[in-house]
């Protein structure tokens, strides 16, 4: 059945439940069972799995037998808590927690506002705390970290099998205060140190080649509550400014709304074509097209392309396999993530809030890519350059030493043009020719990586990467051929 969003009540975008308030209230006529069945009718739970007056009692006793003879006093809600939590934890999906007031604030900052972080969005797989992508812009994507990197500690804490919203707690903090995070990227572990900033949510942002005036540069980072609005208003802007094509870049875009996902890829779609389908639990999938009249009128009819890489995940992929599956424009760079799962806020109550994965998606022609990704119709690797870490100005590299920083700094060198052999060892070679970066650059020639020396060598590899873009080049290029 063919559905668009504001046609079908979709109970997993922002749907509230009942209150317990209305479960007190009938219980005094019926047992908590009946009560709750009444609440959530469900014929879809088979009666083994439905909840018993047992199972209430079960859950009573160990309730009371906690406060009547645990050595402190302890508070209701506490308990309450740490009970739907457990709850929750027992399904095992990365995607799917019980949030109490504190993270359902903070939730709520990284889609509308804006909040105080590194700039990072990250899942529990397997008990690691595993990133999905960087933030554009935020200290996590400019110190190089990557999509599937894992979070082994921050400041010192292991964060193993640690519950999500815990981890943020540690993360985040006041602006201009550090936090120091163990990394695990393949087999290799380091320390880097992060310096919190203030995170706005600004999703798009858009400029002008600089060699090509007719193309347009829009960067979409993620899929927050204006990002429709933002978006229209960046093209119409770029349109005023002759801009007659466009590259939209999806890099690192971790998603975000559903809602938004599906208004953006309306803009690119006609009507009546499939944007995606949402395969609840037990259920034929819902099938959801183009309609102006649901999502906005708004479309982009210049010739385009779409950069992809292994950080666009969810609504960035919903958006890019709609537009491959529905178009003949080109995605261009490497595979996507691969969250194929769709997630709802619900049952609010005094203690939190549920966030639970309730359907699958699929591409429009019913592909679901989860774990496996959106692939690019051209593939292009980043520069090698991409991958490497920001060295840390409060920490020397000397000849001896073997690190990933010292494979960074190997990776940095060689990319200005000045050749080192060793990839992840500081020898005598890679000393003289850090020395020779030093006089070049007016700096005390000591063969020591740290303070001023590390600046500039950061500072020098982001003014590289800004002016060689390998992926986005080629987006340029197959622009320009379609005029040939």
């Amino acid at each position: 059945m063919k559905k668009s969003l504001l046609k079908k009540p979709m109970k997993w975008i922002n749907v509230g439940l009942a209150s317990a308030a209305l479960l007190v209230a009938t219980s005094q006529s019926m047992t908590e069972v009946e009560a709750l069945n009444w609440l959530f009718p469900d014929n879809s739970i088979p009666e083994e799995q439905q909840l018993t007056d047992e199972d209430i009692d079960m859950i009573r006793e160990v309730y009371n037998t906690i406060q009547i003879n645990y050595i402190e006093d302890l508070e209701k809600n506490d308990l309450l808590e740490g009970a739907l939590k457990g709850m929750v934890n027992a399904i095992g999906d990365p995607y799917s927690e019980y949030l109490n007031k504190q993270e359902s604030t903070s939730f709520d900052d990284s889609i509308v506002g804006s909040f105080q972080g590194i700039g990072v969005q990250f899942m529990s797989q397997n008990g690691n705390i595993t990133v999905i992508s960087p933030i554009d812009g935020t200290p996590a994507a400019e110190a190089g970290i990557q999509p599937n990197d894992i979070i082994l500690e921050a400041d010192g804490q292991e964060l193993t099998n640690m519950d999500t919203n815990q981890v943020v707690e540690l993360i985040r903090g006041p602006e201009g205060t550090e936090v120091q995070l163990k990394i695990q990227r393949g087999s290799s572990t380091f320390d880097i140190t992060l310096v919190r900033a203030e995170i706005p949510i600004i999703s798009v942002t858009g400029e002008i080649d600089e060699a090509n005036t007719n193309i347009g540069n829009i960067r979409i980072s993620q899929f927050s509550a204006n990002t429709y609005d933002e978006l229209v208003e960046i093209i119409t802007n770029l349109r005023n400014e002759g801009v007659e094509r466009f590259v939209f870049d999806l890099r690192a875009n971790p998603g975000g709304l559903l809602n938004q996902a599906l208004a953006l890829s309306n803009m690119f779609v006609e009507n009546g074509d499939v944007i995606m389908q949402v395969e609840e639990s037990n259920r034929e999938p819902d099938i959801f097209v183009g309609d102006d009249q649901a999502y906005g009128d708004f479309k982009v009819t210049e010739p385009y392309v779409v950069l992809i890489d292994n950080g666009s995940a969810s609504a960035s992929e919903i958006l890019a396999a709609a537009i491959n599956e529905n178009t003949d424009r080109l995605l261009i760079g490497t595979t996507t993530f691969g969250k194929g799962t769709v997630q709802n806020i619900t049952n609010e109550s005094d203690i939190g809030e549920l966030k639970l994965t309730i359907a699958k998606w699929l591409t429009p022609n019913g592909t679901w890519i989860h774990d496996t990704g959106v692939s690019p119709d051209v593939t292009v690797e980043a520069e090698a350059l991409a991958t490497a870490l920001l060295l840390n100005t409060n920490e020397e590299l000397v000849s001896g030493q073997s690190s990933e920083f010292v494979q960074s700094l190997s990776l940095i060198l060689n990319t200005l043009g000045y050749e080192v052999d060793s990839q992840n060892y500081f020898d005598d070679r890679m000393e003289e020719v850090v020395k020779q970066f030093q006089t070049d650059n007016g700096l005390e020639a000591d063969g020591i990586v740290t303070g001023d020396t590390a600046q500039a060598l950061n500072d020098q590899a982001r003014a590289y990467l800004e002016e060689n873009d390998v992926q986005y080049d080629k987006a340029v290029e197959l622009l320009l051929e379609e005029d040939a």
